[in-house]
């Protein structure tokens, strides 16, 4: 199905019947990357899954650099066009963000919310990592200072380039890559605080991508929240254990 949403086709599929549900995938992903997921919860659910606006899916890309804010704005006006405000919300990795950027601003947009290896919390960085970062800035500081003009620009480009994460390297529009930047920037740490809602955090054991003590610094910060780690999964438990995820994630959502 396609929606559009001030001027961006959004794809979406409904299916299913009962309470609202949405699913919000992560980063570079689709709605196919939730298929365990919305698979067993459409018997019992109305199930809602959406394609954010990028390189992936069938949604179009965003009209110019979004940040976290405005793929929540886009998210909010969705579920206020489907009138399922009080619906339940499972989000994943960058799904997260936008979740926890909306329940924080709006508390009665969600129930229950689960967060399964969210990103959103700043990232701890290691010695290796801080000197890595010096280096780069003084590389940056050097080609701007000793090449000409006309050329100082695309030796830059393919000096960043070289250095840039493989999420980041993969994206092909210069939009796209501006978009990335503007939402890994963002640390949404000071707006856990405002999250009322009941939060299950559930994470992968071994997740590299956004380490367990991610979710610690969450439950730390949401009032009415709990953890459960999900044994030898990574960045992608819903994936590595399915089954046992999706009866934490049944669980939660139907219990009192």
């Amino acid at each position: 199905m396609k929606t559009n949403i001030n001027g961006v086709e959004i794809n979406y599929e409904v299916m299913g019947e009962g309470k609202p549900l949405l699913l919000l995938h992560g980063w570079g992903a689709c709605i196919n990357a939730m298929a365990p997921i919305w698979q067993f919860f459409k018997d019992s659910r109305k199930v809602y899954v959406i394609d954010f606006p990028g390189e992936s899916g069938e949604s179009d890309e965003p009209p110019v650099a979004w940040g976290v804010p405005e793929y929540a704005e886009l998210t909010k006006i969705f579920i206020e066009q489907n009138q399922i405000e009080g619906c339940d919300v499972i989000a994943h990795s960058f799904g997260g963000r936008v979740t926890i950027y909306l329940a924080s601003h709006y508390e009665k947009l969600f129930d229950k919310i689960i967060l399964t290896d969210a990103a959103g919390v700043k990232p701890k960085r290691t010695l290796k990592q801080k000197v890595k970062s010096k280096i780069f800035k003084i590389g940056c500081v050097v080609i701007k200072a000793i090449l000409p003009k006309n050329k100082k620009d695309e030796v830059l480009a393919k000096y960043r380039d070289k250095h840039s994460s493989a999420d980041y390297k993969s994206l092909k529009s210069e939009k796209m890559r501006e978009t990335f930047k503007k939402v890994i920037n963002l640390d949404l740490t000071p707006d856990l605080k405002n999250i009322k809602n009941s939060t299950l955090l559930v994470w992968g054991e071994n997740d590299k991508d956004t380490p367990l003590y991610m979710a610690e610094t969450m439950e730390s910060q949401i009032e009415d929240s709990g953890i459960v780690v999900i044994k030898n999964a990574g960045h992608f438990s819903y994936l590595d254990n399915s089954a046992q995820y999706c009866a934490v994630a049944d669980n939660f959502l139907n219990s009192k």
